[in-house]
């Protein structure tokens, strides 16, 4: 009877021990600051910023004082650019993340995770479940593969 007992409390401790480690955490604002998917994306908003910002000082060189309807054309442009670059912003967000959300599935497949949650939502988790930098790894490789 004791070995029985024995026997069905030792299964019970390591499936839970089990369990406990399919569940792990990814800090998905590392994901987009270090990766190099995520740095490629603020490099083009940077550009398109700076593009659009030497454009319209240019044409502020080019205003002669006085001159309205200029000096509004100017306006329009300057709101014209930033919408272009809002607009780009919310294209690279949603490929972005669709791109991460597909590596952190097949991450999870590959590794048998059962959950990965967002660090930001938990509230306590100990070091070994934090797997942000294996991800990263495992998402700039697979990033790196499909650019080629």
């Amino acid at each position: 009877m004791f070995k029985i007992l024995f026997s069905l409390l030792s299964v019970l401790v390591i499936s839970s021990f089990t369990f406990a480690a399919e569940i792990v955490f990814i800090d998905i604002q590392k994901i987009v600051r270090d990766s190099v998917a995520g740095k490629e994306a603020q490099s083009i908003l940077e550009n398109m910023a700076k593009k659009a910002q030497e454009e319209i000082s240019q044409k502020e060189k080019a205003l002669k004082p006085g001159d309205q309807k200029a000096q509004e054309e100017l306006q329009a442009l300057a709101v014209q650019k930033q919408q272009e670059i809002l607009a780009k912003r919310e294209e690279l967000i949603q490929s972005f993340m669709k791109n991460v959300q597909d590596n952190i599935s097949s991450f999870a497949k590959a590794k048998n995770y059962t959950l990965i949650i967002d660090k930001q939502a938990v509230l306590y988790g100990k070091d070994e479940l934090d797997k942000t930098d294996e991800f990263l790894k495992y998402f700039d490789e697979n990033y790196k593969k499909s650019k080629k």
